[in-house]
């Protein structure tokens, strides 16, 4: 068997391109992971991904520090997120914009990066095309919470 079985000149040209890239200015995304974790310095550190229509990601970093809160704030702004909503998990599938500017040379190639999150005044995010947010699971119970702390008590009193 060859490397090279089933590489022709129309295969290779069908090919998917790859890589995707938010383009500069507004892009329309929704958050599709949060994960927490140490930033290269060893402070504490959000590392948000965000996805558009066409499947392109962007990832956006908040650092425990200067800036922390008021990022935090422009973030639950920008997507709809309820001010202090800390379980991150609510925060996957949300709408808003991110807008691009041209970052710095990067092997020897100047990729996308966030310049800043906005909401989408205009309502125009292709709401039809979200992915569908997490189940929330329930432990059998239909009713509300009254706290949403996640906790449920599967005893019937």
């Amino acid at each position: 068997m060859s490397f090279f079985n089933g590489v022709n000149p129309h295969t290779v040209s069908q090919a998917s391109d790859g890589f995707k890239e938010f383009k500069i200015g507004d892009n329309h995304a929704y958050i599709s992971k949060v994960i927490e974790k140490p930033s290269n310095s060893g402070n504490p550190m959000l590392e948000i991904t965000f996805c558009d229509e066409h499947e392109a990601t962007i990832r956006y970093y908040i650092v425990d520090g200067e800036y922390k809160l008021s990022k935090l704030k422009q973030l639950y702004q920008a997507f709809g997120i309820p001010i202090g909503e800390t379980n991150t998990q609510r925060w996957l599938g949300k709408w808003g914009i991110v807008v691009c500017r041209e970052g710095k040379l990067y092997n020897n190639k100047k990729y996308n990066e966030v310049h800043f999150l906005r909401p989408d005044i205009d309502g125009s995010a292709p709401q039809n095309n979200a992915p569908k947010q997490p189940e929330q699971q329930n432990h059998g119970y239909n009713g509300n919470y009254a706290n949403s702390d996640d906790f449920t008590d599967d005893v019937p009193f």
